[in-house]
């Protein structure tokens, strides 16, 4: 792409030639341009949730104890106690990066851009929870063998945790790691896509994270 500099008291201007024509400006109009443009985008993500960057399947496992007592005499006397552990594959988590905090950008030069966005979440308005209770594996564990029988009850409050589960586990560190590097080039596609269709040419987009030190941060050596 043939690109021109041309430096003048009042600032840089900077013209390129894109598949439509030559496009010209300074660099202040490209960032006020460019960050319009990222700001009217993002609103029509708002509605979605966020940017979505994919789906994940996530194993969980719920844990619940009981414990039976009888009052006597002014005394609470435990009968004897259940756990129960169900374990539950097959769930999946939706994941995006949010639209706020909004996200920023900053214009380098004619075609390069630096976009801030935040980390990438798990969507809690779509997870999807294992229904089918074949798949299920229920474990109980009675320190008083078949005297203290668990009831319906005990295994349903156990489900009740699933959803919560699946959340705490798809949200983790480590299941977070991978989706970081997705987000990454997706964020870097979207943005790219968006600045492309309203200003022409082959913008560069460098995605870098809120939570993060990046060089474009750090001092000079």
């Amino acid at each position: 792409m043939l690109a021109a500099l041309v430096l003048t008291g009042y600032g840089i201007s900077v013209a390129w030639r894109s598949a439509t024509g030559w496009v010209a400006g300074s660099l202040p109009h490209i960032q006020s341009t460019s960050s319009t443009t990222l700001t009217s985008a993002l609103g029509e993500l708002r509605a979605k949730g966020g940017l979505q960057i994919g789906w994940r399947t996530i194993d969980t496992a719920v844990e619940v104890d009981r414990t039976t007592t009888v009052d006597a005499f002014g005394f609470s006397v435990p009968l004897g106690s259940v756990h129960i552990r169900i374990d539950v594959p097959g769930n999946r988590v939706q994941y995006v990066v949010p639209v706020d905090p909004t996200w920023t950008i900053r214009a380098v030069d004619a075609e390069t851009f630096i976009v801030t966005i935040p980390p990438p979440i798990v969507n809690k308005d779509v997870v999807e929870v294992q229904s089918d209770p074949a798949k299920f594996r229920v474990f109980i564990d009675n320190d008083w063998a078949e005297h203290l029988i668990p009831s319906g009850g005990d295994v349903d409050s156990a489900k009740a945790l699933v959803r919560a589960s699946v959340i705490e586990t798809g949200s983790s560190r480590p299941a977070l790691a991978e989706v970081r590097m997705e987000a990454r080039s997706v964020a870097a596609g979207f943005v790219g896509g968006v600045l492309a269709a309203g200003r022409g040419g082959n913008p560069r987009v460098i995605v870098e994270f809120s939570d993060e030190s990046t060089a474009s941060d750090a001092p000079p050596r």
